[in-house]
């Protein structure tokens, strides 16, 4: 195996857990476990890769990555259409609506991308855009959510695993495929895995703070 299939590996084992987890989080407390705008923006760019990667690499690990992505997203996204409905304010109409025209945006987005900086470049740059968009609403679904439905920290440190490894690839490293090192890729890498940490520590602190809570609440039964 190659130093870029191992971190590509990494990164794409990584993200997978994390997508398990938050699938599963989506059924349990009838919720979803990715924020929408991220969510819809990563399913797009999946669908997209996987079949642009296909036809210029064909077989290559990052497509079947790509291909399980796709269909782990696709069931995060049912939680978000069938349960993400609770956590606003408008009619089923308007809410189903909205999620539709922007999935159509995104791929939009996706494709613009794609003619402008090309399949490596467009891959790579817009994939870390969107790391970093979801880093950032992970804290602020933190903020918003009284509890931590949806969240785990098997979702948070997979994923920050999985994008420092290409981090890593990518901006130290460097491969040939992507035309060696990328210098802004090292920067976008290095916030979104500061913000990752950030996000790691609020949900472990909340975990310990709940924990702690019902074993009082226990204890205050018992006696």
């Amino acid at each position: 195996m190659s130093v870029s299939s191992f971190f590509i590996g990494l990164c794409g084992l990584g993200w997978i857990i994390a997508y398990i987890e938050a699938l599963r989080l989506g059924f349990r407390d009838k919720s979803y476990g990715i924020p929408f705008i991220t969510l819809a923006l990563n399913f797009t760019w999946e669908i997209y890769y996987t079949y642009q990667g296909y036809l210029v690499f064909g077989s290559h690990i990052s497509t079947y990555v790509n291909c399980f992505w796709v269909l782990l997203d696709a069931g995060i996204l049912y939680t978000y259409l069938k349960y993400g409905y609770a956590e606003v304010s408008v009619s089923k109409t308007v809410f189903f609506t909205q999620a539709i025209a922007f999935l159509v945006v995104c791929f939009i987005i996706q494709h613009f991308a794609f003619l402008y900086l090309g399949i490596v470049n467009g891959a790579l740059y817009v994939g870390y855009l969107i790391n970093f968009l979801m880093s950032f609403l992970f804290v602020r679904m933190y903020f918003r959510r009284m509890d931590l439905k949806g969240q785990s920290l098997l979702i948070a440190i997979p994923k920050c695993i999985g994008t420092f490894s290409t981090t890593i690839l990518f901006g130290i490293i460097g491969s040939k495929t992507a035309g060696g090192v990328h210098e802004l890729i090292l920067y976008m890498g290095s916030l979104i895995f500061f913000t990752d940490l950030t996000y790691i520590y609020l949900v472990s602190k909340k975990m310990k703070s709940l924990k702690a809570a019902c074993l009082g609440g226990q204890m205050a039964q018992n006696h």
